[in-house]
């Protein structure tokens, strides 16, 4: 598989990269992609394009938490999920909470 092309706006939300986020939730074994949530609502807008399953929320400006849905691998235990993606994403977007939520099984 290729590696996808860069994308050429920016994804920098709250002072978060959401693309590196993103690479660090699809990273982790017991999760098999992002999930865009129920009717889309778990997404990241951006110009011309959109993140789906990482939301970052803001307060003045800089993100105050983060809300990621994703679809877990069959058979992984939802709890070592969760902790999983939090571990992950705590390097990039240190000190914030991140709620996660496991909106599918595949």
């Amino acid at each position: 598989m290729s590696s996808p092309e860069p994308h050429l706006t920016p994804a920098v939300i709250g002072g978060l990269d959401v693309d590196r986020i993103a690479a660090a939730v699809q990273a982790c074994p017991l999760v098999a992609g992002l999930h865009p949530g129920a009717h889309g609502a778990v997404a990241t807008l951006l110009p011309g394009r959109r993140v789906p399953g990482i939301r970052v929320h803001e307060a003045e400006g800089r993100a105050v938490g983060l809300e990621i849905a994703v679809t877990a691998r069959y058979g992984a235990v939802l709890a070592q999920v969760g902790d999983q993606v939090r571990t992950a994403v705590a390097a990039l977007a240190p000190g914030l909470p991140a709620e996660v939520t496991v909106a599918d099984i595949a």
